[in-house]
């Protein structure tokens, strides 16, 4: 059997068995304080030769992008108004074979868009990269240790220690990986593939805690359930991030200081961001808990254009609904926007007009006063045919525990 024969022959087999498998990317975070000076400088620099590999190739796609690219050792790249030479020391073949790939599938992609008669330029050239692919486990990257907690990176002598190695399943097949900085930090994306059936069972059991369904309102600074349970969060700009920007307007752009400053910047949002997906895990953790949730297919996105702006910015309320929308658990069901649910009574079924400064729905007819939030979660619950659940103890003492547990999160009830 020849060696392409053999290649074909492997290929056939992981399509086959991928049939019964799914793709799960797990993240894991390297702890630079166990990283020695020099090892820590030499992962940063990754990122950077990435950036002059790229640019070098995309300047001159038709002589330099083939199959022995990945053999360049050194590549010229523009300083000011000259251009000087530098040094690839630091990039494996490997990362360089993936840096081709990916700039060949960025080809692709144009080629399709325009045969579909989008108009389409050329690649670009990049102001920074921050992602690195490792394709091949067992050569560009492996782990050193059962338990996940060491990683060994195609051209460094010492593995590194990473954090949430736990995560990722004993019997699990380690695909691929990619290597990703985020400010100050360096994450790796280990995409693994476990097979369907035991997930599928893992699944079916999970136990629902409140056994009952939930209808969720929206709201540019949080969400309320049908059960009154209200969740607030906002997560404005640091004063810190405030005087940065401000010493950033008069710095001299490009210079030494200007660049430390961008990265004190960078830093700052990265905290922000930290906390947001913390409060973001934790409510979605805490909606899990229901057997089903009922949301109204209102458009977040539009919400930015208007006077919620700020609101929605600050608490990122549309990535829980987008991940309740992609996510196996709870069982979701999505109502039509158009139906009117904070003009309709929740009693009496009433429709009637009510302005957005107005936070308590009166019903002219039997005389219902309820919030209008509230109001509205309850009849989304309705329109598919459940009926208001109310506040169970075990809901008030896990609202408690995982919400609670956040500064930042306020939780209250309403009647």
């Amino acid at each position: 059997m020849t060696k392409n024969e053999k290649i074909k022959k492997t290929l056939n087999e992981t399509k086959e068995k991928r049939k019964n498998q799914i793709p799960v990317v797990y993240q894991l975070k390297v702890n630079l304080k166990s990283v020695d000076k020099m090892a820590r400088k030499r992962l940063f620099l990754l990122f950077l030769e990435a950036k002059w590999f790229y640019n070098y190739l995309v300047a001159d796609i038709q002589n330099r992008v083939s199959d022995d690219a990945y053999k360049i050792e050194k590549v010229t790249i523009k300083v000011g108004d000259t251009y000087e030479e530098r040094n690839i020391l630091n990039l494996s073949s490997h990362m360089k074979q993936s840096i081709i790939s990916r700039i060949k599938q960025n080809l692709y992609s144009l080629h399709k868009k325009k045969e579909k008669g989008q108009k389409v330029g050329k690649l670009k050239f990049k102001k920074k990269v921050n992602s690195i692919p490792l394709k091949q486990y067992g050569n560009t990257f492996k782990f050193k240790n059962k338990n996940k907690t060491q990683i060994k990176i195609q051209g460094f002598k010492k593995p590194f220690r990473v954090l949430g190695g736990h995560q990722i399943p004993q019997d699990a097949e380690i695909a691929k990986a990619e290597i990703v900085k985020k400010g100050p930090s360096i994450y790796i994306y280990v995409t693994c593939y476990i097979n369907k059936q035991k997930y599928d069972k893992t699944r079916k059991n999970i136990v629902h805690n409140f056994g009952i369904s939930a209808g969720i309102d929206f709201k540019p600074s949080g969400i309320v359930l049908s059960s009154g349970i209200k969740v607030e969060w906002r997560i404005e700009e640091t004063k810190r991030l405030k005087k940065l920007q401000r010493k950033l307007s008069r710095q001299k752009k490009y210079s030494k200081n200007w660049y430390k400053t961008i990265e004190k910047i960078n830093k700052e949002h990265k905290k922000i961001d930290n906390i947001k997906a913390d409060i973001i895990n934790k409510v979605t953790a805490f909606l899990s808990y229901y057997k089903k949730v009922v949301f109204q297919d209102d458009d977040i996105a539009s919400w930015k254009e208007d006077k919620f702006s700020k609101s929605v910015h600050y608490s990122s309320v549309g990535e829980i609904k987008r991940r309740l929308r992609n996510s196996l658990y709870p069982d979701v069901e999505v109502v039509d926007k158009y139906i009117p649910t904070t003009k309709t009574c929740s009693q009496c079924g009433n429709v009637q007009e009510i302005s957005l400064a107005e936070r308590t729905y009166k019903c002219s007819k039997c005389g219902l006063q309820i919030d209008r939030d509230l109001n509205s979660a309850i009849n989304m619950l309705k329109v598919v045919g459940l009926d208001r659940p109310e506040v169970t103890p075990v809901e008030r003492k896990t609202s408690a525990r995982i919400l609670g547990s956040s500064p930042y999160i306020l939780v209250s009830f309403l009647q």
